[in-house]
């Protein structure tokens, strides 16, 4: 579904107002000339709705191994699965009171998930790095900022498989697995087109997920 009113909507927290409580996926106009529509999935419905997917994965036929350019631009369809692009969440993020909202749909259909305070990324100047603060509430578990400073993710940059960002020895963390924040790898990646460990250690093994979704709001 799509959203044809003539206010133009620069995320789904203003469309909720708007619009009845019905997750979909709705255009908004996220740029600052308000004249770039971008299709995305708003969960209209968790924790008082207006949450605008950044990253959505149903393991359907889209390749998320990519290069640094194209998890740049973004890619993919808001009518299955997708990726924002870094330019445009760091653009929704960057005023650093925007929450993240992760969540993991299991095959049995139970449903994961971690919100956090605040989350930002910095510009492609800074490689896009991960920014996380406040408190961490959920059935996940707090992942991202693992008390292993090898496993934390908070403040790395992302990498792809073009331009290794990561802090690994063993080699490019990126090159082998696809787009993140990877540290020495680490404990949590979304992006997996392999049986990389999702969320570890609640959920370990990429074949038990039936959907992920990242949000922010």
């Amino acid at each position: 579904m799509y959203c044809c009113f003539f206010f133009k909507a620069s995320t789904c927290l203003e469309l909720r107002a708007l619009v009845p409580a019905v997750s979909g996926v709705y255009r908004i106009y996220p740029w600052r000339d308000r004249q770039r529509p971008v299709d995305v999935y708003c969960d209209m419905k968790t924790q008082g709705g207006g949450w605008t997917a950044i990253q959505r994965r149903v393991y359907g036929p889209v390749r998320f191994n990519r290069t640094w350019s194209e998890y740049k631009k973004g890619f993919g369809s808001a009518e299955t699965e997708y990726w924002l692009g870094n330019d445009l969440i760091h653009m929704l993020t960057v005023k650093n009171t925007t929450s993240l909202y992760v969540s993991i749909m299991l095959t049995n259909r139970t449903t994961l998930y971690e919100r956090y305070d605040q989350f930002y990324i910095t510009d492609e100047a800074d490689d896009y790095r991960i920014q996380l603060a406040g408190n961490a509430t959920g059935s996940l578990g707090d992942s991202m900022r693992d008390p292993l400073p090898s496993w934390n993710i908070n403040g790395m940059k992302f990498s792809t498989a073009d331009r290794d960002n990561d802090l690994w020895p063993g080699g490019p963390c990126g090159s082998r697995w696809g787009g993140w924040w990877f540290n020495h790898c680490g404990k949590t990646f979304l992006n997996s087109d392999h049986q990389y460990p999702p969320w570890d250690p609640k959920v370990s093994n990429r074949s038990h997920i039936r959907e992920t979704m990242m949000m922010i709001k």
